[in-house]
C-alpha cells in the first residue's frame, strides 16, 4: 500500500432521508464498476486508518461492500 492512500473507497449518506440514491440498492450498483472494496457508512459513521489498519466507528448503519 501507497503511504497516505487507502485501498478501498468510500460511499457517504447511506439511507439518507433528504437524499436520493443513497440507499443500498443504488449503492450495490455503483459498486460493480469499482474494482475495490467499498465502505457504505451514514453520517453516524467514520472510518479511521492506522498504519493500513482499518477500524470503523459508528452509532449508525454501514456496510464494506467487496467487489
Amino acid at each position: 500500500m501507497t503511504p497516505d492512500l487507502v485501498d478501498f473507497t468510500l460511499y457517504p449518506h447511506l439511507n439518507h432521508a433528504d437524499m436520493e440514491g443513497v440507499e443500498l440498492s443504488a449503492i450495490h450498483k455503483w459498486v460493480s464498476r469499482i474494482p475495490v472494496p467499498t465502505y457504505a457508512i451514514d453520517d453516524n459513521t467514520a472510518i479511521k486508518v492506522v498504519d493500513g489498519s482499518v477500524d470503523v466507528m459508528s452509532e449508525g448503519d454501514w456496510k464494506l461492500i467487496n467487489p
